[in-house]
């Protein structure tokens, strides 16, 4: 005998569900590109169609899953992509938590102009800690930095040698001190 389980019935996206989604939040889209609604507008609109539509947070996130495959988009993808936004998705993935994206979309949105994202390498020698991007790199230390030192001189000339013996710009902070906040 097979159980049933109701809540996979219930937060199933049908067809139907998606279609109309879709239309919705492209009306909300549509109205945000034009200046006519602010973030908090569309996540508050957002709710309350989920309200009126009776859609749990589960069925939203099945529906987007849905949208973004017709689309082409992995939803793997997008969370490795909202990782890098610094959004921790072992909690937020499968139980959206929608005021932690919007607190996150309005602080980047209030910062836009001067949030540079970066990925960067990490690797630590002599508790000198090494940030590297691209071409740039940061010496962190809580004490001097020594740049005499052999372990970081052989770092920082195999990683010029990986980037094609091109110019590193780096830049050293000493003394580092560290407190909550």
């Amino acid at each position: 005998m097979d159980i049933i389980d109701f809540n996979e019935i219930k937060n199933k996206a049908r067809d139907k569900d998606i279609d109309k989604f879709e239309q919705y939040i492209y009306g909300l889209y549509y109205s945000l590109a034009q200046g006519q609604i602010t973030m908090k507008d569309l996540y508050s609109n957002l709710n309350e169609y989920m309200k009126e539509n009776n859609i749990s947070q589960e069925k939203l996130i099945n529906i987007q899953k849905e949208i973004m495959k017709r689309y082409g988009f992995n939803f793997e993808d997008i969370e490795n992509q909202m990782k890098s936004m610094g959004i921790d998705t072992q909690n937020f993935n499968m139980n959206m938590d929608y005021e932690a994206l919007r607190k996150t979309m309005s602080f980047k949105e209030k910062y836009k102009d001067k949030i540079q994202e970066k990925v960067f390498i990490v690797y630590e020698i002599n508790n000198i800690k090494i940030y590297i991007t691209g071409n740039e790199v940061i010496l962190r230390g809580e004490g001097k930095v020594n740049l005499q030192n052999n372990k970081i001189s052989e770092f920082l000339c195999s990683y010029k040698k990986l980037l094609g013996d091109e110019t590193l710009k780096v830049s050293i902070f000493e003394n580092v001190q560290e407190y909550d906040y």
